[in-house]
């Protein structure tokens, strides 16, 4: 009887125990679940703090550097003071250190670190959490000013070059952006953009009536297409563009020498260093000429009887005769006119990389106008006046020059031995040589482009006289002698001659590298 009431006690109190167990197994597994829930907050917490106090240091220590402190312990009262301003400390929050010094090469090195309270780190350390935070700014010694000069020729269309170019060009703006991001000083870079191929542009209807281009026929080289039989005629080229139907798009010849090669503010009382616009003067008709099809650019009925080639070509009263077809930079008083706009000195990094993305390729080589028209952005007068006067402390003038081809002046089975381009046709003379005498007509392929190294050689003399640095590249150039752009260069590290396109990245970024090492970090 016993025995039966003592199994029938151990069944009642079996179920008893069991449910016992559950419910302590289930307490202590609440409790690394609650710490894994608190810590999982607490590293919310910590990732928080850290990316305000990342954003907060970034900010002050951007701040000091732009202030006058010239030691350590003035640039951390403003670095503190900037940083109370920009960082939300809480109860849970606190500062415990922070420090801001200089470095070499005229940076600010700025450090710090934040007291966490934890939720659970505590119970476990018995102490806070710290967190910290680096930043470094540039503070810039000077500000400096680009030309970036880009050969836009015909034969930039080979391969991947138009597109490698443009590609790194914008790489380019976008570096040279990002350091003046970093810099002490506001718009402490600035960018100007010189597409050229045998001649280069600026926009046609913004500077229609620009004091420094010859608006009256003026210029020595004004009217020399415009020929007689004894002599040259006076021509407005702005009136023929009118009475032709069609506007001037904005191409520029070279100025009489030698101010092609220098840096004279163009005046209206010294008529040769006004800029002409690029008029293509109409060739004579074919069928009376007996020269075939070797005339290009005959657009207009010539209307007279003469035999005389220069007496059809040079006409004036022709250009209100009927016209052969559209007007184009084809064809018409614009042919050869295909390049893009410059663009002035400007911080609108977008907009430069927009126009780089835009540039077409068209055209012979005549890098002494692309260069020249470099220069001109960065001067302080006209043409543009964008740039600071010479010698300005902290400043710099810069230019990166980038051409694929040798200078070319082209021939053509014609009285005229070559097309019109910014030159002028070659029988005006206006090219000088080496020995100072003019480039004459019936000179070899070999002699045009010596006479244009020589002006490119003199070019960039007179331009790092004036204390501009110049960077140029050479792009899959196999012919020719590279020692032309190495002495332009500033000196033989500035100088880039490069066998593939696909590099070009590279280089314009170690260049963007250089000049932000050497004038923003100084």
């Amino acid at each position: 009887m016993h025995r039966f009431r003592l199994a029938a006690l151990r069944r009642l109190v079996r179920p008893l125990d069991n449910q016992g167990n559950v419910a302590v197994v289930a307490a202590l597994a609440m409790a690394p679940i609650c710490v894994a829930g608190l810590g999982a907050m607490d590293l919310a917490r910590v990732t928080s703090a850290k990316s305000q106090l990342q954003d907060a240091l970034d900010a002050a220590a951007l701040a000091a550097a732009r202030t006058n402190a010239t030691t350590d312990s003035e640039l951390k009262t403003h670095g503190d003071r900037y940083l109370a301003q920009n960082l939300r400390v809480s109860s849970d929050f606190a500062l415990a250190a922070s420090n801001f010094t200089f470095a070499e090469n005229g940076r600010v090195v700025a450090t710090a670190e934040l007291r966490v309270t934890p939720f659970v780190a505590g119970l476990v350390t018995g102490g806070a959490m710290t967190v910290g935070a680096a930043a470094e700014v540039v503070r810039a010694s000077s500000k400096i000013e680009v030309a970036l000069v880009l050969d836009t020729t015909g034969s930039m269309e080979e391969g991947t070059k138009l597109r490698d170019m443009k590609n790194a060009a914008r790489a380019f703006v976008t570096k040279m952006e990002d350091a003046a991001k970093k810099a002490v000083e506001p718009n402490s870079v600035k960018i100007s953009l010189v597409p050229f191929a045998n001649t280069v542009r600026v926009d046609g209807s913004t500077y229609r009536n620009a004091t420094w281009i010859d608006q009256n026929g003026v210029s020595p080289i004004n009217n020399e297409i415009f020929t007689t039989a004894t002599g040259t005629q006076f021509a407005n080229r702005f009136a023929l563009f009118s009475t032709v139907g069609t506007s001037w798009r904005g191409c520029l010849e070279m100025r009489q020498a030698p101010y092609d090669i220098q840096d004279n503010e163009p005046k209206v009382s010294n008529p040769a260093t006004l800029y002409t616009i690029h008029f293509a003067v109409d060739e004579p008709d074919v069928k009376t000429t007996g020269y075939g099809a070797s005339y290009q650019n005959d657009y207009l009925s010539d209307g007279t009887t003469s035999v005389n080639w220069r007496v059809r070509q040079g006409s004036v009263t022709k250009y209100g005769n009927s016209k052969k077809g559209s007007m184009s930079t084809t064809f018409g008083p614009n042919r050869g006119c295909g390049v893009s706009p410059i663009m002035r000195l400007t911080t609108d990094f977008s907009g430069l990389r927009t126009a780089i993305g835009n540039l077409d390729a068209d055209g012979n080589t005549n890098i002494p106008i692309g260069l020249m028209w470099g220069w001109n952005t960065l001067l302080s007068h006209a043409p543009f006046g964008d740039g600071v006067p010479y010698g300005t402390a902290k400043h710099k003038k810069i230019i990166v020059l980038m051409t694929d081809g040798e200078n070319t002046i082209a021939q053509r089975d014609t009285p005229n031995d070559g097309t019109y381009a910014a030159t002028g046709y070659i029988w005006q003379r206006r090219v000088l040589k080496a020995n100072g005498a003019p480039l004459e007509q019936g000179a070899s392929t070999s002699q045009r482009t010596a006479a244009l190294d020589s002006r490119l050689s003199k070019l960039c003399d007179n331009i790092k006289a004036k204390d501009i640095e110049i960077y140029t590249i050479r792009v899959e150039v196999n012919t020719g002698d590279s020692e032309l752009l190495k002495s332009c260069a500033t000196n033989r590290d500035y100088y880039y001659d490069v066998k593939s396109s696909s590099t070009l990245t590279a280089v314009f970024q170690s260049i963007a590298g250089q000049i932000a090492a050497l004038h923003l970090a100084r």
